[in-house]
């Protein structure tokens, strides 16, 4: 773990220095190249994009701005929105420094349970979404399978 972050954290520092011409990549996009930066750093193969994980995390992110929990709005645990996904990072964010992909996948490597599902060697897909309600919080789902 102490590797991962140490390669996050100079990550994160080398790219404060550069602003790119192009068009920066969706945060989704962002969050999940910040991942498979983690998992690299751990000997794992990337995380590939599934679809059908993507459409369950945008579901989850909308049942998150109403309940932020891994227990659904209708009591039941978050596995039961689909047989597809084997695993769960949630991130609640108030402010726009909270949003920030780096910010996200920095406090999931610091949660044993949330780095667990980035480095777990048994994933190999997720599913990503950003949700933000009419109050500015914005709900963060990583579904994985």
């Amino acid at each position: 773990m102490k590797k991962a972050l140490a390669f996050l954290m100079t990550f994160l520092t080398v790219a404060m220095f550069f602003d790119p011409i192009t068009a920066k990549a969706s945060n989704e996009d962002d969050v999940l190249t910040l991942m498979n930066a983690v998992r690299e750093s751990a000997g794992l193969e990337a995380f590939t994009v599934d679809e059908d994980l993507q459409d369950i995390a945008e579901i989850r992110a909308v049942e998150c701005s109403q309940k932020f929990s891994h227990i659904r709005p209708n009591g039941k645990a978050w596995y039961t929105v689909s047989k597809l996904t084997n695993g769960e990072n949630l991130a609640h964010a108030v402010t726009m420094t909270q949003q920030k992909p780096e910010n996200v996948v920095y406090a999931w490597t610091l949660s044993p349970k949330h780095y667990a599902n980035v480095v777990r060697s048994t994933f190999s897909s997720v599913g990503i979404a950003y949700y933000s309600n009419d109050n500015g919080e914005t709900f963060i789902v990583c579904e994985f399978r």
